[in-house]
């Protein structure tokens, strides 16, 4: 049968034996740990044991060619394929892990070396908490962890009629615990270019909820509750490595964090996802029957805006009693001139 080595499928045969023997011997060479303690030599080995591999297969799959007939190498292709595609789904999977693992050690590395910075480098003074046996509050110290513990309670999370910016930074407060603060950035360098001048850090109580350990005497964040993980910053501007927010709503401070450190909101995906909104102005602002200025209003009793839907500066908004019983729907405008023309709230 030495003429069916030429044949179209044996040299398919051919080709399928030599990926699939390179991936057993990438397979034998990771089990026996060839490459382990080599370093940059490491790569090398391991991929000389795929070639090692490539070459056996394809000599094997010579003389099954010149040995058997047409039936089985067709089948034996047929088996090759299959553990082709299985082989390179796990490497994949494999890679892809791998990637997540040193995604997650480069964070590490970068929130120590930034520990390091700050430590070094502080320009202002991160206030350390202090204990208070005659009350349970978690802060920074008594003056201002009584601050923090009243902006903590405020449930209805009113709004003024300042400039709105770009929408909402919420720092990782479960998976980082340190927040830098950054300023005098210089926009052409990378944000391992820079040393933050300070911080704001998370703990759990023993209740195992988060609350904040340390934090600026100034920071006066927009929105703050963290028994329902609240935390909101106010976007000011979005740069390649840096984000810059409000850090202080009294005084209009700012200062500039990492992306990666948290999550940017822009406002129609905010709004969206707050529980209901509401006029700031009742007495000159209408829901209206279609997105337009001079289109009808809706002539519906109702105490509940939530929000449905956004286009451009209108909000389709779902009208609702005092029981929470849909009563139609309307569109709202939520912004002119750069400002917010309504409020929303978090919580029911």
């Amino acid at each position: 049968m030495a003429h069916q080595a030429v044949k179209p499928y044996s040299f398919l045969m051919y080709f399928l034996a030599i990926i699939t023997s390179f991936f057993v011997g990438l397979t034998y060479a990771s089990i026996v740990e060839a490459g382990k303690g080599q370093m940059l030599a490491g790569g090398a080995i391991v991929f000389g044991y795929g070639v090692i591999g490539a070459f056996l297969g394809l000599i094997i799959a010579i003389f099954i060619t010149v040995k058997t007939n047409r039936k089985l190498i067709i089948k034996l292709n047929l088996f090759l394929a299959l553990a082709i595609v299985a082989f390179f789904s796990y490497y994949t999977i494999k890679y892809q892990k791998l990637q997540k693992v040193k995604e997650k050690e480069k964070l590490e590395q970068e929130n120590q070396r930034q520990e390091k910075r700050l430590k070094k480098n502080l320009t202002a003074p991160v206030m350390e908490a202090k204990p208070n046996h005659d009350k349970e509050i978690s802060s920074i110290n008594y003056i201002r962890a009584k601050q923090l513990a009243m902006l903590n309670k405020k449930a209805d999370f009113s709004q003024d009629n300042s400039e709105m910016g770009l929408g909402m930074f919420s720092p990782n407060m479960y998976e980082n615990k340190t927040l830098y603060f950054y300023g005098n950035i210089n926009y052409e360098k990378t944000i391992n270019d820079h040393t933050p001048y300070d911080s704001i850090t998370f703990r759990f109580d023993k209740y195992n909820n988060i609350e904040i350990a340390t934090a600026p005497s100034w920071l006066v964040p927009m929105h703050l509750k963290l028994d329902y993980g609240i935390l909101f910053f106010k976007v000011k501007t979005i740069i390649r490595d840096f984000i810059e927010v409000e850090v202080n709503t009294t005084n209009g401070q700012s200062s500039y964090v990492s992306p990666s450190q948290g999550t940017v909101k822009f406002w129609p995906e905010f709004l969206l996802q707050v529980h209901s909104i509401e006029f700031l102005n009742p007495e000159t602002q209408e829901a209206k029957s279609r997105p337009f200025e001079y289109s009808d209003r809706v002539n519906i009793a109702f105490k509940i805006m939530q929000p449905i839907a956004i286009k451009q500066d209108w909000i389709l908004v779902a009208l609702k009693d005092n029981n929470y019983h849909k009563v139609g729907t309307g569109w709202v405008k939520w912004r002119e001139n750069g400002k917010l023309l309504v409020r929303y709230s978090f919580l029911s």
